[in-house]
């Protein structure tokens, strides 16, 4: 109803609509709401004028209106938006940045990790930074494949156990190799892992080491001592997986370089009269210490007596 009334109200007063577009009964009224019409458009599409601010809060020469990064300390070099230049694209400025053609954090001036033995574990986290290594053993390398990493293998070139920080026990024993003076032959622990000595060997050590005797100042073995000594290589024939040290000692009497001497050639005398009782060469070996191993004081007879020795040490 009141679209109708309103509709002869515009009739009434000679103005009507076609299309959108507004005309009058009156031919002047109808141009001058065109005129109105285009003037309206025209104000609508025209642009807004920008006046930019001119000044240059950072003084890098960009303008603060084209400034993408106002706040640019002075002095740094600056892109043409007026940020600072950082040709790797790294997050590091070229002026703070040691590598600036090459990407790196900034943890390291803007350099990549350096990965000095080219095993692809960079330095910072290479356990192992100068021997190439496996990324299991944060950089270290296996070389025995033991799975534990050569840093802490006491036996890196031989494939071991834990137990023994990668060594191994070949006979089982368990002594460590590394300990044990008879790694392929079961031992035990109070003979360095070695098989215990049977009663009958530490009697033939005992009995030459108690009659053993030498011409006073010389290396000739007195023949009271023969009869021992025949019952120690007699050991050592029945049992070829025994080898003996003998150790030549002196008291302080003398001239060191004397003693020295007198207890090697009387360690050599034994030696050779083992030998002769057919112990094979390689199953002894002889030294001398001269008077640097007290067993007591030089001060007494009985002290110097006790220092004049030669000791007898079985393994196998």
């Amino acid at each position: 109803m009141k679209n109708i009334r309103l509709l002869h109200v515009l009739l009434a007063i000679g103005i009507f609509m076609v299309n959108g577009q507004v005309f009058a009964q009156n031919p002047k009224q109808s141009q001058k709401h065109k005129k109105a019409a285009k003037k309206k458009t025209k104000a609508y599409k025209k642009p807004l004028k920008y006046v930019p601010n001119r000044g240059d809060e950072d003084g890098d020469g960009v303008e603060d209106y084209a400034d993408h990064c106002a706040k640019t300390p002075k002095g740094m070099a600056v892109t043409p938006f007026g940020c600072p230049i950082d040709r790797d694209f790294d997050g590091t400025v070229d002026t703070l940045d040691a590598c600036v053609e090459v990407p790196g954090p900034k943890e390291n001036k803007g350099c990549p990790w350096p990965d000095t033995d080219k095993d692809g574990i960079v330095d910072k986290d290479d356990a192992c930074p100068k021997i190439p290594g496996i990324q299991e053993f944060n950089g270290c390398p296996d070389s025995d494949g033991d799975k534990i990493p050569d840093n802490k293998d006491k036996c890196p070139q031989e494939f071991g156990i834990a137990r023994f920080d990668g060594c191994p026990d070949r006979d089982n024993d368990g002594i460590s190799d590394a300990e044990d003076e008879c790694p392929d032959m079961w031992g035990i622990k109070e003979n360095k892992g070695c098989p215990p000595i049977n009663e009958e060997e530490k009697e033939a050590l005992q009995e030459a080491f108690a009659n053993l005797l030498f011409e006073t100042g010389r290396a000739v073995i007195k023949i009271s001592s023969f009869s021992s000594l025949n019952k120690l290589a007699k050991v050592m024939n029945n049992n070829t997986n025994t080898h003996l040290a003998i150790e030549g000692h002196t008291d302080s009497v003398g001239d060191n370089e004397a003693n020295q001497r007198l207890s090697e050639a009387r360690a050599n005398a034994v030696k050779t009269y083992l030998q002769n009782k057919g112990v094979a060469e390689d199953r002894i070996v002889a030294e001398g210490f001269g008077e640097t191993r007290p067993v007591a004081s030089n001060d007494t007879r009985e002290g110097k007596a006790k220092n004049r020795r030669v000791e007898f040490i079985l393994n196998y």
